[in-house]
């Protein structure tokens, strides 16, 4: 059984019946009848409480829930909340699909497929993963989308590498196509398989994302490819982009991939793979190499640990659905963790807290796996750093890892080895306790309180015990290490009697350190100088953490050590107790006080209850106390005393057991009727009252016993002395759930219990309420009370309050029964978080474990009228306060408490029952629990069973039923809300908020309460007003005020209307509320009916668990909602005529105008009804004075008209444009134009017919989507046929519903002098510098709608003063204006007839003729972007006369005199490109554009264009386009597992043509070029247009174009980067390299890329500079690429930089050695060998000494020869010099084995000459320098005469040596 299926309620000590299958039945009911009644907010709830219920259903229900949800989403008109609530649940809807259904979704998915443009290709691939079926179930009775194509995953995922290739170098898509692989891998457990293509591709990627600085010179350049292409979102909604719950976590993803494809060590499989991935980053996860990059680093650091646990448990189930061969095998594992753990290890004391946290847990998660593999070099780690007391970082960062891996190191079942250390890290970590550094003292504490939860036992074990060791435990080390042969660090089988004798003599240690541990913790509490209660001191969150964690440790030991030690640990905290120094260090001692009670109740109340009474009777006896004062805090210091044994005396009552409260309850309450009936120190007083409260609670209250229910095991496991003799072995070893539960002893009131309490009410608490009255009867309205009275009347309150709360579970709530349609509002918000317990009633109050059940019996009676009592005299008191004694603030916040108290609490609170639950959830996260088994530590068992009882406790009191009592001290606190004393106002709102989350349906009568203060009737409080805006924020009221329109509509009115007040932070706090609440104010929506096959789904709901709902209870439900719709929308046209007049009405300032303007926007939405007022406000407004309106009116009378036309064309079958929508059949045999190129062409072909014929008219129907055809074809493409002759409109026929709104626009906009106006405003200069304006999306969308509605004669209405705007060629914004209209009209006739498209065009052109031909620098952008707008998802050919225009009408002159227009001619070709890409390109290339004319144009703008229209046209001629989607699938797996590769493409003779006539031409113009001051020549401009050409590919475009076609001009570019006379030449040429050395390619591409490179390394006419230039390239590509060059291309290049190490110039040689340092990061073990056996060979032979001089000729002869023999070696040892260095410096921050003998080489040659030596120096100061933190751990790689020769070399010589 899981975790989360655990029945926890049968675990607590009182019936409660079979609750799950009754919330199940009740449950399925609701939702049927929430379903079938269209209450979407009851749906809303359930789909919420559905997130934490829906595992416990049974599989039939969980899979018709999934159906009914999907049909849903999918089929009916829902609100947004609820789509979105459902989006979470989307797995385990497509978990019971078919596999099957992938045909349907990549039949739907893949035609949207079109990688030119990205605007929609992020929605795709979200769509893709969440809908493409991931399981293998074969069950017939699962849910099957109708006509499924049968697709295995093998068959079509070649689809999806290929969707790959098309963006290999665009990090967010290569996440999410990661995402999707991914999860096909984890979901069919082992039974998929990859190919090593495919693996090389995704781990690729995955090195690509990490976004790595591989050189000084790249770590500035765009890693991943930008669209120059495209670029349109923002004109319009893309689908579900951005509203789907699909993040693209990199690092988890890749993590998940590397670990689930794990399976053995074969060539080119995943653990080589990820070896070798490891090797390259292994540097950035150093602490020196931090950056941006580190936290993706160490996130999938942790994610690969967490993934590779959840894999080997879910295989080391016996039920595993993983087959044998598919699972992990353990030497595979052991050398995956090693590989892990290295990088970890270096995390271990990184810089960022985040990073050093997530090394911790990579190490806890591995440790789980592999133990000995953690535990072995990370203690030695640890130990060493706790010890180093001068690197306070390293001992924190220690500590944290020790705390976090605790319960895995003190776990005997899974690292027997690991119990010997227990003792001394205990040890070790006592100074951790530390006054002065309370983050060490916080993880110090943590390690200590998880080893007790770990079931570590504090107790000496005799060195003679008993010493057998476990059978069990040998065969299973034995086991651990047998057959791993070909995993590093096998280690020997353990010894286990050694372990054992180890591990029970370290327990002699326990003793002296709880000793010391208690001497510890009384320094530390000593010096926690806060107060728990916020009065003094300033108690920061880590405070709170440290005082919380303190308590928890102080516990835990006592629990958990032998009760041997409990005489000492009683001294000591009796000691500690008894021995007074200041009241700043009393909380500390509570605090140990009351965990001393809890563990050892017997030891406290003997040592310390009889001297605490003692104590407080000799001081209430001397007169302590007697002072009256209502101070929170005594400041008289005689009291301290009292207060300090009083305080100690309550931590006592606090945690004493009824059964000790019973024994010791005379004295107890004797002294608590000391201080309650002597003290009149509210300090005092309001101990004594505390204790009644915990008396009580323990008396009447359900809780684990005291005894036992912290400790590790069972008391009858505690118990047995044969389980202290070796406790050791149980060390981690928790028994499952049930059977820790069983064993639990709970407190269940007794008869004992229950007649004491009753006593104690009576006397204590019933006696104070008649008190209370009498002295309330006594009370004069007018008399001021005098200290004494105040004092007497707060003790009493206080009493009352307390007394109260101790009786909370005596008797439950007044029930109140569920009758009205769906459910409470409160349903969800108890269920909504995760890990929340799951209560099984949804319309009643469940069984708790109430005292006194049976209403007739006398005690409920007597409970029920002291409740009652207390409730009578509250209100009494309230009553008397708020007439007389207002300004009492300290007696009026006692009564806000008390009546709080008596509303709200029945039992517990929220805080309590939240830190339970967190203390749980955070425990089982630290413990790392495998949530498939039901076996956690028992504390956190116990917590969490607890959690559930106090759930319920919850629970139950949302069920209250309220009578008059309720809703009377609901007023009352409700009036004190508005108190002029802030403090009061505080505590009030507080109050109420807590009673309204228990008793919402007291929130009804408070509105108008609240309301009536802000209303304008003559006079206001700013106080008054301050306290309702802030009441009416409290969160049920605010929810009412937003979603009931019984009350929206009021409340916005009078928030709209409260400017009467003069104050400004009132006036601010009414805004801000008005503004924040208009936000969620959501339209009431229509009932729809459901379709019939939903209607059947949903009845058939729950059939099986007789889940039968009666036909008339829904429709009643139905008439309820209907009646409930009906009101609102009758409320909300009634508001918007308010709104209306408030607006209008001059009187209303412009702030609150807006408000009012605000909520039109929100009542704007799509589904609601159109007001006529509302259209003529937001007409009206669109020439208000006020900018803010202006825009508000142009976005709402957008929606509102889109509304108008969306309605007309779905209510008017008969409307126009109904009659040109058609569907095509895209089969290319029924239609032609559905081919490749015809589609491609019809475009040219259109311009071509329109051109002869004069006309614009198109034969074929337009296709707006620019998707369709790219990739693959749909079966059906909605087209619109071309347009009909006449002037006839479009919208010929407008809804019923609309008519009036419709008329109320157009009167408006046909106005006279309307247009004027409008054009006027909208061309005024923008608040922003004129630089930063932008084009008006909002005007644009505006201009749209309104021309798509009203057609032509608006436009003979408008076109005059926009003509003037657009001729204004000098005013920069009246051609932002002008731009801003015309592109609305263009894009919104879009249905026009052919008659009123001739008279647009007619009046449109020839001022666009003007504007094009005249554009300057500060209006250009506002065209270009206007017209991307009009043309975006509209067919070309809808637009001919512009193109004709634009293509043919403005040819582009490259001989012109004026550089702007033609620059800009062509950035509006580009335009024309970007936004039709594929369809467009035919019709440009056949213009002719002289683009090569340019090459070496003057101007760098026109050049700059020219090259980037040249790369645009080149990429823009490529599309896949297949016929049909199943046959792209087909055709792609004919190529193989990785399909078709894209990344690059072969282009056309056209591309290789241009590419090959600029390389001549620039060669000629470099032949003849003679270096001039006079200017740039030909070939430096050609060359710059050739750069700019080639930087657009990398840039701007997804594919390159092939490496064949660029490689004729890449020679050129190598050799530009030395062109000196020009530097900008030399440095975009070098930008160029280093974007090509960065490229990822696919495995069919990398060799040919890097072979280009090395082609142009071999030629023999490169200059040594040019060489050492491009020599660093080669480990920036084999960097990128090494996932996907072959082993022969790898080989190459390592040749290539080793043969470069021999040059003749050292510069050569330095620049190869860089390059194949580099590259040896990226070689394999073999290589790396290889290689230094080659640079071995070349120190082989050592230099001759050289001789000294002689006069002789015959020894000068000698010596020549000699020299130039050494002449000719030194090349050679320096190449064999760096080399070695190389493969050194490869590994900066660990020592591999080989690496010991190589320094020692190095070092051998320190005494040759320059270079060489040089080198070397530079070698060892490195190795120095990357080695000099781990130099401790590193040494003892070294030999001792190793170590002799690396001290010479590294360590500095002594002057005085």
């Amino acid at each position: 059984m899981r975790l989360e299926e655990f029945d926890w309620v049968s675990t607590l000590p009182y019936s409660v019946g079979d609750e799950a299958a009754d919330f199940e039945r009740c449950f399925v009911a609701q939702f049927k009848r929430a379903a079938l009644s269209n209450n979407h907010p009851t749906l809303n709830n359930l789909v919420v409480l559905l997130r934490t219920s829906y595992i416990k259903f049974s599989l039939p229900v969980r899979i018709h829930l999934c159906q009914v949800i999907y049909e849903l989403i999918l089929h009916e008109s829902l609100d947004l909340t609820f789509l979105w609530e459902c989006s979470t649940t989307l797995t385990e809807i497509l978990m019971y699909f078919d596999p099957s259904a992938a045909g349907e979704v990549l039949q739907e998915l893949l035609p949207q497929v079109q990688y030119n443009s990205y605007d929609w290709q992020t929605a795709v691939l979200q769509l893709l993963y969440l809908f493409l079926p991931s399981s293998r179930l074969e069950a017939s009775d699962i849910a099957k989308p109708s006509a499924a194509e049968s697709k295995r995953v093998e068959e079509w995922l070649p689809t999806i590498f290929t969707l790959w290739s098309l963006n290999m170098n665009i990090g967010s898509y290569n996440a999410y196509l990661m995402k999707i692989v991914t999860h096909l891998l984890v979901e069919h457990k082992g039974h998929l398989k990859l190919t090593t293509e495919q693996v090389r591709i995704v781990f690729a990627t995955g090195l690509q994302l990490f976004n790595l600085p591989l050189d000084r010179n790249t770590s500035t350049l765009p890693r991943y490819t930008v669209t120059g292409i495209g670029g349109t979102s923002g004109f319009y909604r893309l689908p579900k982009n951005g509203a789907l719950p699909v993040g693209e976590d990199k690092a988890s993803t890749f993590a998940r991939f590397v670990v689930f494809t794990l399976q053995d060590d074969s060539p080119g499989g995943t653990l080589l793979q990820f070896e070798q991935l490891v090797q390259m980053i292994e540097p950035f996860y150093h602490p020196s190499n931090s950056g941006s990059w580190s936290g993706l680093l160490a996130r999938f650091l942790r994610q690969l640990s967490k993934e590779l646990l959840n894999r080997s448990r879910e295989e080391a189930k016996e039920d595993t659905a993983v087959p044998a061969s598919a699972r992990l095998p353990r030497h595979i594992r052991r050398r995956f963790v090693i590989s892990v753990r290295t990088l970890a290890m270096m995390l271990l004391f990184s810089k960022g807290e985040d990073l050093v946290s997530f090394s911790h847990s990579t190490l806890k998660y591995l440790a789980e796996v592999e133990p000995d593999l953690i535990f072995r070099p990370l203690l030695e780690t640890l130990y060493t750093a706790i010890d180093a007391v001068t690197e306070t970082h390293r001992v924190i960062s220690a500590i944290r890892a020790l705390a976090k891996l605790a319960s895995t190191l003190s776990n005997y079942q899974l690292y027997p080895e690991g119990a010997q250390h227990v003792a001394p890290l205990l040890m070790l970590l006592l100074p951790g306790i530390d006054v002065n550094d309370p983050t060490k003292s916080f993880f110090s504490l943590s390690f200590i309180a998880d080893i007790c939860t770990n079931g570590v036992i504090l107790e000496e074990i005799p060195a003679d015990g008993a010493m057998s060791t476990t059978p069990a435990m040998v065969s299973r080390a034995a086991s651990e290490t047998a057959g791993d042969g070909n995993a590093e660090e096998d280690l020997p089988e353990m010894d286990m009697e050694q372990i054992e004798q180890m591990t029970r003599s370290s327990t002699a240690q326990f003793e002296t350190w709880i000793d010391q541990f208690f001497r510890r913790i009384f320094m530390l509490t000593d010096n926690m100088s806060f107060n728990l209660d916020g009065t003094s001191g300033v108690m920061t969150f880590a405070d709170v953490k440290l005082y919380m964690i303190t308590a928890r440790a102080t516990k835990l030991v006592m629990f958990q050590c032998s009760e041997r030690y409990h005489p000492m640990i009683a001294r000591l905290i009796t000691n500690y107790a008894n021995s007074i120094t200041s009241l700043s260090a009393l909380d500390g001692v509570c605090c140990i006080v009351r965990e001393f009670a809890f563990a050892l109740p017997d030891s406290a109340c003997a040592n310390l209850l009889p001297l605490c009474c003692e104590k407080i009777q000799e001081e209430v006896g001397n007169g302590v106390g007697a002072t009256p004062s209502l101070s929170r805090r005594s400041t008289t210091h005689s009291e301290t005393t009292l207060i300090w044994y009083a305080s100690i005396m309550l931590s006592l009552t606090e945690r004493l057991s009824a059964s000790h409260m019973l024994k010791h309850k005379d004295l107890i309450v004797k002294t608590v009727n000391l201080l309650l009936d002597n003290c009149l120190s509210r300090h005092v007083y309001s101990l004594g009252c505390t204790m009644l409260g915990e008396i009580l609670s323990s008396l009447l209250d359900i809780y684990p016993e005291n005894s036992d229910h912290c400790r590790s095991v069972p008391k009858r496991s505690w118990d047995d002395p044969e389980f202290h003799k070796d406790h050791f072995r149980h060390w981690g070893k928790h028994i499952p759930v049930a059977e820790a539960l069983d064993a639990l002893e709970w407190h269940v009131p007794s008869a004992e219990d229950k007649e004491a309490a009753l006593g104690l009410a009576r006397v204590l608490v019933a006696s104070r309420v008649s008190q209370l009255n009498r002295i309330l009867d006594g009370l004069s309205e007018k008399r001021e009370h005098s200290n004494t009275e105040r004092v007497q009347l707060h003790r009493l309150l206080s009493v009352i309050t307390y007394g109260l709360r101790g009786i909370s579970t005596a008797i439950p709530p007044p029930e109140v029964q569920i009758e009205s349609e769906g459910l409470p509002e409160f349903i969800a918000t108890v269920d909504s978080s995760g890990g929340t317990p799951s209560l099984f009633k949804l319309d009643g109050q469940v069984p708790a474990g109430y005292a006194f059940t049976d209403p007739n019996s006398e005690a409920y009676k007597e409970i029920e009228a002291i409740r009652e009592s207390i409730g009578q005299v509250a209100l009494r008191a309230m009553e008397h306060m708020a007439k007389s004694n207002e300004d009492d603030v300290a007696i009026i916040k006692s009564m806000i408490i008390l009546s709080e108290t008596y509303l709200c609490f029945y039992g517990t609170d929220r805080n309590t029952y939240d830190s339970n639950k967190r203390i749980y959830q955070s425990g089982i996260e630290n413990f790392a629990i495998d949530y498939s088994t039901c076996v956690i530590p028992r504390f956190y068992a116990v917590r969490y069973a607890t959690a559930i009882h106090d759930a319920r406790l919850l629970r139950n009191s949302n069920f209250l039923k309220p009578h008059k009592t309720h809703y009377d001290l609901s007023s009352k606190i409700g009036h004190f809300c508005l108190s002029q004393y802030s403090e009061v106002r505080s505590y009030a709102i507080n109050a109420l908020r807590n009673v309204l989350y228990t008793i919402p349906e007291l929130k009804y009568p408070l509105v108008p309460l609240f309301l009536k203060e802000l209303k304008d009737e003559g006079s206001s409080d700013p106080e008054r007003m301050t306290g309702a805006v802030n009441a009416l924020n409290v969160g049920p009221i605010s929810s009412l005020c937003r979603s009931n329109w019984e009350y929206l509509s009021e409340v916005a009115l009078v928030l709209c209307r409260a400017q009467h007040e003069d104050k400004p932070a009132v006036k601010k706090l009414i805004r801000e509320f008005a503004l924040w609440l208009a936000v969620f104010v959501t339209p009431p929506l229509p009932i729809s009916e459901l379709q019939s096959h939903t209607i059947g789904l949903v009845e058939e709901l729950g059939n099986d668990v007789d889940a039968i709902v009666p036909a008339e209870s829904v429709e009643a439900d139905r008439v309820k909602r209907v009646r409930r719709v009906d009101t609102a929308m009758a409320e909300k046209r009634k508001l918007v005529g308010s709104l209306v007049d408030i607006i209008h009405d001059a009187g209303t300032t412009w702030r609150f105008a807006a408000i009012a303007g605000s909520y039109l926007n929100q009542l704007n939405a799509v589904h609601s009804p159109i007001e006529p007022e509302m259209a003529d406000i937001f007409a009206d407004y669109l020439t208000s004075d006020l900018m803010l309106f202006r825009e508000n009116a142009a976005m709402n009378l957008t929606r509102l008209l889109s509304k108008i036309r969306k309605r007309s064309k779905n209510n008017c079958p008969d409307i126009a444009i109904n009659k040109r929508r058609v569907m095509l059949d895209t089969s290319a045999q029924k239609n032609p134009m559905f081919r490749k190129q015809e589609y491609m062409d019809l475009c040219e072909r259109a311009l071509a017919s329109s051109s002869a014929s004069g006309g614009a008219a198109v034969e074929e129907p337009f296709i707006d989507n620019p998707a369709w055809g790219w990739f693959a074809w749909p079966r059906e493409v909605k087209a619109y046929a071309p347009p009909l002759s006449g002037e006839a409109p479009a919208y010929d026929c407008i809804d019923d519903e609309c008519q009036d709104a419709y008329n109320a626009v157009k009167r408006i906009v046909f106005a006279d002098g309307k247009w004027e106006r409008i054009a006027k405003l909208f061309s005024l200069e923008s608040s922003r510098l004129p630089e930063n304006d932008s084009i008006g999306l909002n005007r644009m969308f505006l201009y749209t709608e309104l021309f798509a509605l009203f057609d032509l004669p608006l436009l003979e209405t408008a076109w005059a003063p926009f003509e003037r705007l657009a001729r204004d060629l000098e005013n920069q914004f009246s051609q932002r204006g002008a731009a801003e209209f015309i592109s609305g009209l263009l894009r919104g006739s879009k249905h026009w007839s052919e008659g009123s498209l001739q008279k647009m065009w007619a009046k449109v052109i020839p001022v666009l003729k003007v504007v094009l031909a005249n554009l300057r620098p500060d209006s250009k952008h506002y065209w270009d972007r206007g017209l991307q707008y009009a043309f975006a998802r509209r067919d070309p050919r809808r637009f001919l006369p512009l193109l004709r225009l634009i293509i043919y009408g403005r040819p582009f002159d490259p001989h012109a005199e004026t550089p702007f227009v033609e620059a800009a001619k062509l950035d509006m070709l580009r335009t024309v490109l970007s936004t039709w890409d594929w369809r467009i390109v035919s019709a440009v290339i056949s213009s002719k554009p002289r683009l090569f004319e340019a090459l070496a144009h003057p101007y760098e703008q026109v050049r700059v264009t020219v090259g980037r229209m040249m790369s645009t046209l080149a990429a823009l001629e490529f599309s896949v386009t297949y016929p049909r989607v199943d046959l792209a699938i087909e055709d792609l797996a004919r190529y193989g597992s990785t399909g078709c590769d894209y990344s690059f493409w072969e282009g056309t003779p056209r591309t290789h043509a241009l590419v090959a006539r600029m390389d001549t031409q620039i060669r000629t113009w470099k032949a003849g070029h003679v270096p001039s001051n006079e200017g740039a020549s030909d070939f430096s401009r050609g060359s710059k247009t050739l750069l700019d050409f080639m930087m657009s590919t990398f840039i701007y475009t997804p594919r390159r174009l092939a490496v064949k076609s660029l490689s004729l001009a890449l020679p050129l570019v190598a050799s530009l980067q030395e062109w000196h006379d020009d530097a900008e030449i030399a440095t975009m040429a070098k930008t160029i390299f280093q974007f090509y050395a960065q490229l990822l390619c696919t495995p069919q591409r990398s060799d040919e890329v890097v072979a280009s490179v090395l082609a142009l390394l071999e030629d023999a006419d490169n200059s040594r500079h040019l060489v050492a230039q491009m020599l660093p390239l080669l480990y920036i590509m084999t960097f990128a690429n090494r996932f996907t060059l072959s082993q022969e291309m790898h080989a190459r290049v390592v040749d290539t930089a080793v043969r470069f190490m021999g040059h003749d110039h050292v510069e050569v040689r330095q620049a190869a050695s860089a390059a194949l340092t580099g590259i040896v990061k990226c070689a394999s073990s073999g290589v790396i060998a290889d290689i230094r056996g080659a640079f071995a060979e070349k120190l082989a032979k050592r230099l001759p000494k050289k001789k000294k001089k002689s006069s002789q000729a015959a020894s000068a002869s000698t010596s020549t020869a000699a020299d130039s023999a050494r002449a000719r070696l030194i090349p050679t040892r320096h190449a064999g010099v760096l080399g070695l260095s190389c493969i050194v410096l490869a590994f900066p921050y660990t020592i591999p084995d080989w690496m010991p003998a190589v320094l020692v080489m190095l070092a051998e040659c320190i005494d040759d000459p320059n270079p060489i030596q040089a080198t070397i120096q530079r070698t060892f100061a490195e190795f120095r320098r990357t080695h000099m933190d781990t130099w401790h751990e590193d040494r003892k790689k070294f030999t001792v005469a190793q170590l002799e020769i690396l001290t010479d070399m590294l360590v500095s010589p002594c002057y005085y040596a």
